[in-house]
């Protein structure tokens, strides 16, 4: 959500080739018809969008991951709206070669400090890890000298990053298995930094798993009681609805 538009990104497989888009809802999820194709010079530039994020002072963020490779792009975001793709839009491209099997950016707050978070995709020992901005943009990689200011284990399987400014909770929008299913993981960001890890008393808030069993990719809240979740689906892949607690119960398996 940026300035009372809902920006939804992904990749369109039915192009040829594969690239990735962004595009504009209003708050009531009604497409106002803008959108910036990831593309450069009519290129895919952007394939798999994984993470979009933006701060006042650094601007906006937006990472990619393709092939386990993950790579950070730093963008004009007006000209990027103004043009409809990326062919003057890059202002940065970073390497986040400290990345196990891609990237997701969330600028984050710990002890008043701006930082960049990411989190791994996989289930071997995957991390949070927090990045000084400043020396990420100088160096364009995310292995240099510096760069990493903290790194936290966490749970598996991290799809994307939600901030909480205001409580200092990071969600961490996780799949159950790989490629399968919705979770939710919610934690005190600072004391999981203390501890270097996400799942100990104190750090986790909570944890909240869902029943479905498709593939959860992006979630936000949009108020107190709806969020947006985004899915895989061919169809109907953003989905509007309230988080309430239920009976454990078997979920059926999705259907393709």
């Amino acid at each position: 959500m940026r300035d009372g538009r809902i920006y939804a990104y992904g990749d369109v497989y039915s192009a040829k080739p594969r690239v990735g888009v962004i595009r504009e809802y209003d708050m009531d999820l009604k497409p106002t018809g803008r959108e910036v194709w990831l593309r450069q010079a009519d290129r895919p530039l952007i394939t798999h969008p994984t993470g979009l994020t933006w701060d006042e002072r650094w601007g906006t963020l937006l990472g990619d991951t393709f092939k386990k490779k993950a790579v950070i792009y730093r963008l004009d975001w007006k000209r990027a709206w103004d043009d409809g793709n990326l062919d003057h839009a890059v202002l940065d491209t970073i390497d986040d070669d400290a990345a196990v099997n891609g990237c997701r950016p969330t600028f984050v707050t710990v002890d008043g400090k701006t930082l960049i978070a990411t989190a791994d995709y996989g289930d071997i020992h995957p991390e949070i890890r927090l990045y000084d901005p400043e020396r990420l943009l100088n160096a364009r990689r995310s292995s240099a000298s510096g760069v990493l200011v903290h790194r936290t284990r966490c749970g598996p399987f991290n799809q994307n990053l939600y901030w909480d400014a205001a409580s200092g909770r990071l969600t961490c929008v996780q799949n159950v298995v790989e490629g399968r299913g919705w979770r939710l993981d919610i934690i005190h960001l600072s004391k999981a930094v203390v501890q270097g890890r996400a799942d100990v008393p104190g750090a986790r808030i909570k944890t909240l798993t869902f029943s479905s069993h498709d593939e959860l990719e992006g979630y936000w809240p949009l108020d107190g009681e709806r969020s947006l979740f985004v899915t895989s689906r061919r169809d109907g892949n953003i989905v509007l609805g309230q988080i309430r607690p239920a009976e454990p119960r078997l979920s059926p398996p999705c259907t393709p």
